[in-house]
């Protein structure tokens, strides 16, 4: 349902100069803005196509994960031991229930971080379509210059002075629309950007608080699973642990890892 991160950028028009019409310092100001939008709009399709990647990726990893407990579960091995297969089917549960919060995740970031990008990112459409607009206005304009120029070295017959004013008048004509529209789309588009912080804010707060809820669940399966491999050990069933005691845990298992001969050195 969302636009195909892959398509193409829609803003493309960059807004050509018009001397002798607009400022300098205006062109320049416009030219800036055209690219901090070109910049917005790029990660804005960025954003959606990695976010794509992520929820496959989580989708992936659970999947897998549940294909290796339903493995072990119909394993022989694990039949063999009470205790085993009492692991092994609790932690197969588990695998079950993340693949359904990996769902959830999905369906949570679909609506509250694919769809608001996807509805941001068509709007470039229509700024596009208004750079299009100030781009034919300004082409307009620099035909009827070079149609004031030629006539101007034309000799000054009473049908040439006459066509010359009227070109005259229009080009005038055509300098204030192109004027006008550069002018809008510089308080327009300033406004635009400014307000992009308020949009994407309610955005990422979801985005946040759908990884709190998703990383905290899979916290709070795999942790009902510890006491019981705890117990085996004679560890106490309490899983609170100070920083020292936990890095010194971890620093043991690594050295057991490296010591084991398929590690290479």
């Amino acid at each position: 349902n969302y636009r195909n991160p892959l398509r193409r950028n829609y803003l493309t028009t960059k807004p050509s100069p018009a001397p002798h019409v607009l400022k300098k310092t205006d062109e320049r100001s416009l030219e800036i803005i055209f690219h901090r939008l070109q910049n917005v709009e790029e990660l804005t399709r960025r954003l959606q196509k990695d976010m794509k990647k992520y929820l496959d990726s989580v989708a992936s990893v659970t999947k897998s994960e549940q294909k290796i407990t339903a493995d072990l579960s119909g394993s022989a091995l694990c039949h063999q031991n009470a205790e085993l297969r009492k692991l092994v089917e609790d932690y197969h549960s588990v695998t079950s229930q993340l693949c359904n919060s990996a769902r959830d995740l999905s369906s949570v970031n679909q609506r509250t971080f694919m769809e608001p990008l996807k509805k941001y990112g068509g709007t470039f459409s229509g700024v596009e379509s208004a750079f299009q607009r100030r781009e034919q206005l300004s082409q307009e304009w620099r035909n009827l210059a070079a149609k004031v120029r030629k006539l101007e070295e034309r000799e000054r017959t009473a049908s040439n002075v006459v066509k010359l004013e009227r070109e005259k008048r229009s080009l005038d004509v055509a300098g204030k629309e192109l004027a006008a529209c550069h002018a809008f789309l510089l308080s327009e588009l300033t406004q635009f950007l400014e307000k992009r912080t308020d949009y994407f804010r309610p955005t990422l707060q979801a985005l946040l608080r759908s990884q709190l809820d998703y990383y905290g669940s899979t916290t709070r399966l795999f942790t009902h699973l510890i006491p019981a491999t705890s117990a085996n050990e004679g560890s106490p069933s309490s899983l609170s642990v100070s920083d020292s005691e936990f890095e010194a845990s971890i620093n043991s298992k690594l050295g057991c890892i490296r010591a084991l001969s398929i590690v290479k050195t």
